[in-house]
């Protein structure tokens, strides 16, 4: 009998579920599809907010106050003067980047690393059937008659 391995039986809505199991089977990859569907959908999501984020701030203007022009200028007196906000607060750039890695690689990184988990349970389940195959090939090879159709010849 073809025994599912410990780790892969504990439900995880990434990386192991009911539906794994059945996309194996029809299939012969583990996998879950709708996982792989929801964070590439986030990713792209998350890109496009992102982008929209960086659009607006690269749009907004701030006012700053400045020296005035002339010889009044040289009399300490001052005036405003509306600049882009990016650059009276430089250090928006850096954080507008680390937001867009953060919110876009974070479903990559997670699609990834559920990617490896499921080669490996691909793996792992098709040498336990292999192997299972080897052991009964009796009820392998009655299988095979049944799905063929050569039962009926």
């Amino acid at each position: 009998m073809l025994t599912i391995p410990v780790p892969l039986m504990r439900q995880d809505i990434f990386y192991a579920n009911s539906e794994c199991i059945a996309v194996w089977c029809k299939t012969g990859t583990f996998s879950t599809l709708q996982a792989a569907v929801f964070l590439h959908s986030t990713a792209i999501g998350q890109a496009k907010s992102a982008a929209t984020l960086a659009l607006f701030v690269g749009g907004q203007t701030a006012s700053v106050t400045v020296p005035a022009s002339g010889i009044m200028g040289w009399f300490g007196a001052t005036t405003t003067a509306s600049v882009p906000l990016l650059t009276a607060q430089p250090w928006l750039i850096p954080a507008l980047a680390g937001y867009g890695i953060a919110v876009v690689g974070g479903p990559y990184l997670l699609l990834m690393r559920a990617r490896g988990k499921w080669d490996n349970a691909t793996r792992e389940l098709g040498d336990g059937f292999w192997q299972w195959a080897i052991d009964c090939p009796d009820v392998y090879e009655a299988a095979i008659r049944c799905w063929s159709g050569m039962d009926n010849i």
